[in-house]
């Protein structure tokens, strides 16, 4: 963060002094979105933060992610520059997100195999813990396969279908329902959006090997998946006997207990407001109880937890930020960016993707990296 914090400021001042160069890039409206998102929330936490609060811990958190998200958006327009474009750091781009992204699966595996935890942490047993980590595998991920698609001309499906399956193991070993649902779906889009004009060539053999792989996750993997859809069973059938103290049930009861206290939310209101609302509604139905159980941190729902927070108006910012990602991955026939789109949307149905620090690096990092990718590509 402190690097970002820096290279932010430095972004800043150069935007100061040259804004016409840096706004002229196609990735302002994306930045845009970011920056204004954030600078909503860093004054929604300006307003209403009290020291004295027992939420305190909760509005320091949106501040950290406000930060990130400023710091974020004005370096995404520096780097994202044409000055700053050039074919030949490809090379340095694959390396870094091979490295970064072997390091995460081999500490997953390791956690796994060696340490036998039931659910890998990487490093994050503070906090997220296993969702936040498989978040974090899910787009730095993504970060490689651009990379790999933007360096390799030759056995270019086979090298992301290794990485998709390295990677769709270390998601599994987190135990995390969204990721291990969104991320085959994500491949297939990205595949698909890639390779829908073109011809695919890949060898009998590479095709084997990759059959091989998977059954070996299957195999090995087996346990693991069907303890987490036996789960979702049972949170499922207990919500229908008006349970909701489950994971899933309670976030269901988040959601509806977020919708009611917040819809007539316009420009913000603050966490004691939205609680005391949250609290009136289970008075008059006590279905809903488990939302009381996270009140003190966000409503693990990205769109409902921004409505109840900021309002309608950080809502449309948060809308607006998905407009901007389309247009661009359709403007530039970026493929990856859909795999980004839907990881970022079901991710956000299931938890809030813009609070504390490591989730909202995870992805904003990664975003604006597979951008600046795709200039250097058409170099």
């Amino acid at each position: 963060m402190k690097l970002l914090r820096i290279a932010g400021q430095i972004s800043l001042l150069l935007v100061i002094l040259s804004p016409k160069m840096y706004f002229k890039s196609d990735v302002k409206y994306i930045s845009l979105c970011i920056f204004i998102l954030s600078l909503i929330t860093f004054t929604w936490f300006r307003i209403y933060k009290n020291s004295e609060s027992e939420y305190i811990g909760a509005y320091i958190n949106y501040r950290d992610w406000s930060l990130a998200g400023i710091f974020s958006a004005i370096t995404f327009l520096v780097i994202a520059s044409k000055r700053l474009y050039s074919s030949q750091i490809n090379i340095t781009h694959l390396i870094v997100s091979l490295a970064v992204n072997i390091s995460l699966i081999i500490y997953a595996y390791y956690q796994f195999f060696v340490l036998k935890m039931e659910r890998i942490l990487l490093s994050l047993a503070y906090g997220p813990n296993a969702t936040a980590a498989a978040y974090i595998i899910s787009f730095v991920s993504l970060y490689a396969m651009a990379s790999v698609s933007s360096s390799l001309k030759k056995h270019k499906l086979e090298a992301l279908s290794v990485l998709w399956i390295l990677n769709y193991t270390a998601l599994i070993m987190t135990g995390t329902r969204a990721a291990i649902i969104a991320y085959p779906i994500a491949f297939i889009l990205m595949c698909y959006m890639e390779y829908k004009d073109k011809r695919i060539h890949i060898s009998k053999k590479s095709l084997s090997i990759l059959f091989i792989l998977v059954a070996l996750i299957i195999a090995s993997m087996a346990k693991p998946i069907m303890h987490r859809v036996d789960t979702l069973r049972s949170d499922l059938t207990q919500y229908s006997e008006e349970n909701s103290n489950t994971s899933v049930g309670a976030r269901f009861a988040m959601y509806k207990t977020g919708w009611l206290s917040s819809y007539d939310n316009i420009s913000g209101q603050s966490l004691e407001q939205r609680n005391e609302r949250i609290e009136k509604i289970v008075e008059s139905d006590k279905s809903l109880s488990a939302a009381l159980i996270f009140k003190n941190v966000h409503l693990h729902n990205q769109f409902i937890d921004t409505l109840s927070t900021i309002g309608w108006v950080g809502l449309i910012f948060d809308l607006l930020l998905i407009v901007s990602i389309v247009s661009f991955a359709i403007r530039n026939k970026q493929s990856v960016l859909y795999a980004f789109l839907i990881l970022f949307i079901l991710f956000g149905i299931s938890d809030t993707l813009t609070y504390a620090k490591p989730i909202p690096l995870g992805w904003l990092l990664p975003l604006m990296f597979i951008c600046i990718l795709h200039k250097n590509k058409k170099i």
